[in-house]
């Protein structure tokens, strides 16, 4: 992509700045001219620090008052938000406060992204929701079933909240009992051991080769995209109904479509949805990994789908007990598929793109 087009979009999102040091400029000018006769001298100096305080404040707000979908806009102008991601988003921006937070989590972490973790065949069977969006890569070929899928589910998901409220909240292992008086949990509650499982994801040292980060916001999930991609020109892997809107969320047994799309590039940031109050997503720089999109159709329904799949080319250091290795009955060094359901996203450079040197607003 050409340099001179990803310093507009950062010079979009700059832009308050520059009218905000111009204005300053202009100042300063008038000052000094006034400082020339005595008589103005006190008037200039008392209008001149009146001035920087209000340019400091407009400075301050010129910031706050772009919302997160327009940041995501001018960050990641190719990128839209798909409906999957915008289901994060709160329903109105007069959103009360009280409907943002969720006293109890109705959803578990993917445990079994944890590589070096084993698991027992009892905990694969009960646990067995996100393992059912497992496959081979063998089975990528046109005619192949998938197990019996619900991309979409019908419970109260989190919220996104803007990352200035995000940031007043503690966020940390440390913090736990202020965050769980915070948001009226019981300390010895399912919902507390989830939380303190998703401070301690946030918190641990990234596998060998990958970067991590918790994104709280909108505004931080493109911020580590694009940190880490090097490039505004991307493509955001989910799932989305093409025929017809999922109202009703049900399992499917689907059928992989002719027309399987491998994208070209090996980097990646994947963004798995965590338990807590408000969304939190646990994202991560992918190594040694494809990436593709997947037509299916289910054949009881006629239900279209375009799903998200990533592959795990190299498994050799996983865990031979790993929850994967028991559900799918394969050993370390057979790669390792899902597809992306909702609350996992992957954000793929576009094949064209180029790595140019990134500056966040």
């Amino acid at each position: 992509m050409p340099e001179n087009s990803s310093s507009d979009s950062i010079n979009r999102v700059t832009d308050p700045w520059r009218r905000i040091r111009g204005t300053y400029s202009s100042l300063i000018h008038y000052c000094q001219v006034s400082l020339q006769s005595p008589s103005t001298t006190m008037a200039a100096t008392f209008f001149f620090l009146l001035s920087v305080l209000l340019l400091l404040g407009a400075a301050s707000s010129s910031k706050e008052t772009i919302s997160p979908v327009s940041y995501w806009n001018k960050l990641l102008p190719k990128t839209p938000i798909p409906k999957s991601l915008h289901a994060f988003l709160p329903a109105g921006s007069t959103d009360p406060s009280q409907s943002k937070y969720a006293s109890s989590v109705p959803f578990d972490r993917c445990s079994w992204q944890e590589y070096k973790h084993g698991a027992t065949l009892d905990e694969v069977i009960q646990g067995g929701h996100g393992l059912r969006f497992l496959f081979l890569e063998q089975n990528l070929k046109p005619g192949s079933k998938t197990k019996k899928l619900d991309f979409e589910k019908k419970i109260r998901w989190p919220t996104l909240i803007p990352r200035k409220e995000a940031e007043a909240f503690p966020f940390s292992t440390s913090k736990l009992g202020d965050i769980l008086k915070q948001f009226k949990i019981d300390p010895n509650s399912a919902t507390a051991s989830k939380l303190r499982q998703t401070l301690k994801d946030c918190e641990r040292e990234p596998d060998e080769g990958e970067t991590s980060f918790c994104a709280t916001s909108l505004e931080s999930l493109a911020d580590f995209a694009v940190s880490q991609l090097k490039t505004d020109d991307i493509q955001l892997l989910t799932y989305s109904f093409v025929n017809k809107e999922e109202k009703d969320p049900k399992s499917r047994v689907y059928t992989v479509q002719h027309g399987v799309v491998e994208l070209a590039s090996r980097r990646a940031v994947a963004c798995h949805i965590e338990s807590y109050p408000y969304a939190v997503f646990y994202c991560h720089t992918t190594v040694n990994t494809k990436t593709y999109i997947v037509p299916l159709i289910a054949e009881e329904d006629g239900t279209r789908l375009s799903a998200g799949a990533v592959c795990h080319i190299d498994t050799t250091s996983w865990n031979p007990k790993h929850a994967t290795m028991l559900a799918l009955g394969i050993k370390p060094g057979t790669p390792v598929c899902h597809f992306l359901s909702h609350g996992h996203f992957m954000f793929v450079p576009n094949s064209a793109s180029e790595e140019i040197p990134m500056q966040m607003a």
